[in-house]
């Protein structure tokens, strides 16, 4: 398959505030986490992990995935000195990843590769069906368990964000946006050189597409990158209602008008995500509480669950099963509560907290840690049936059995209880 290049296209002009970070999530009783099943050593692979200097950068040095429930694919930073190449650009910050298939249970290695990455960015994503999406700076490629890679996508322009929807069916590719004449831009880049400035600011063009066609479903021009939800269906935003605090929330479908899901009270701007194809969380803030709360909808407006989670838990990144069933959430446990102006120290982060949720009830099925500390994620990762949990802790990648929901409580029983 040729790979394809995504134009520029011309599109109206959206002004949209970009989601911060937010605090994680509490329960009053969490489950006792269970012991792993399986321990598969990572320093005979190879793996160093990072030093502390990089836990809160946010940069990509690893990535952990099943490939199905016989295999896994395991990425990690391999420090060396590299070939310098001809013409560098001024922000090339490349690395050497390498990468392994694993059997399991025994941690046999079955295939092993190395890529050279541009950046320090993200660098992989699971498509699902053994499949993964991998950036080269602005080149998308396609791998499986042979580690081969295969052209996929070129942009034209650098690439700022990469999202995928969580059964793996929809890219967003969010990549710059020329806005100003090839004169103009020359001139600008002149002087940034000059006088060692940044480049010049461009706009952000978001290019949605489908994985399996490459068809773009939509195009749009932002003056900065964002958080954008998508879904296999459509995608989600979020506006200011006329009153103060209130929100909107709109899904917008790739065939169909657009429909207000509801409407949300939040002193800061809601941050939504979507579990499976057809729900949603929305996280807000509450003007009297440190903590975050939570709403599931469905992308009809059904409400699923709420709940709420604890200001010391901040950072989330996620994992999804390809059923839909449940959901992965890493989160930073720090030692003070932090409002969304703050920045965090080493020492104020206590641990990486990883736990698993029923996505239809918000049920919590287990938790567990990870280490090193990694605010990029991708230390962890879901089975494509939710059965299975993986995480990189102590110098092992640990496999786990996630525990089933707890079994509801018989109508007939509750009612004699009330007696």
């Amino acid at each position: 398959m040729p790979t394809r290049v995504i134009p520029p296209v011309v599109v109206l002009l959206v002004s949209w505030l970009a989601a911060a970070p937010l605090a994680g999530w509490s329960h009053s009783k969490e489950p006792a986490g269970p012991a792993p099943e399986e321990r598969i050593q990572v320093e005979p692979l190879g793996y160093r992990p990072p030093g502390p200097l990089y836990m809160l950068s946010g940069k990509a040095f690893s990535s952990l995935d099943f490939i199905d429930a016989q295999h896994l694919l395991f990425t990690f930073h391999q420090p060396r000195l590299m070939r310098r190449e001809g013409r560098p650009g001024r922000s090339d910050t490349d690395q050497i990843i390498k990468a392994v298939t694993l059997a399991l249970p025994d941690g046999k290695v079955l295939e092993s590769a190395e890529w050279r990455m541009r950046d320090r960015s993200r660098y992989l994503w699971p498509l699902g069906e053994g499949k993964f999406l991998i950036r080269q700076g602005n080149t998308y490629l396609v791998a499986n368990g042979s580690l081969k890679l295969h052209p996929f996508l070129e942009v034209g322009t650098n690439v700022h964000e990469t999202e995928l929807s969580p059964d793996g069916r929809i890219l967003v590719v969010e990549h710059e946006y020329e806005r100003h004449t090839p004169e103009q831009h020359e001139k600008l880049e002149a002087q940034a050189v000059q006088y060692g400035e940044p480049p010049p600011q461009e706009d952000t063009q978001i290019t949605l597409m489908k994985i399996d066609s490459r068809e773009v479903l939509a195009a749009l021009r932002t003056e900065m990158p964002i958080h954008l939800p998508i879904t296999s269906t459509g995608y989600v935003g979020v506006a200011q209602d006329k009153d103060q605090d209130q929100y909107v929330i709109r899904f917008t479908p790739f065939q169909g008008q657009s429909v207000v899901l509801g409407k949300v009270a939040s002193t800061c701007t809601p941050h939504e995500n979507f579990l499976n194809r057809n729900a949603l969380m929305i996280e807000s803030c509450g003007p009297k509480s440190q903590d975050v709360f939570l709403d599931a909808w469905t992308t009809d407006g059904k409400k699923l669950w709420n709940g709420h989670r604890d200001g010391h838990l901040v950072w989330p990144t996620f994992a999804y099963s390809r059923s839909g069933d449940r959901f992965a959430v890493s989160l930073l446990h720090i030692n003070h509560l932090i409002d969304l102006a703050d920045s965090l120290n080493d020492e104020d982060v206590r641990e990486q907290v990883i736990q698993v949720f029923d996505s239809a009830t918000g049920t919590l099925l287990m938790s567990t840690a990870a280490s090193p500390i990694l605010t990029a994620g991708q230390n962890f990762a879901l089975s494509d049936d939710g059965q299975h949990l993986a995480v990189l802790h102590d110098g092992a990648i640990e496999i786990y059995k996630v525990p089933p929901p707890p079994p509801k409580e018989n109508p007939e029983l509750q009612a004699s209880k009330k007696k």
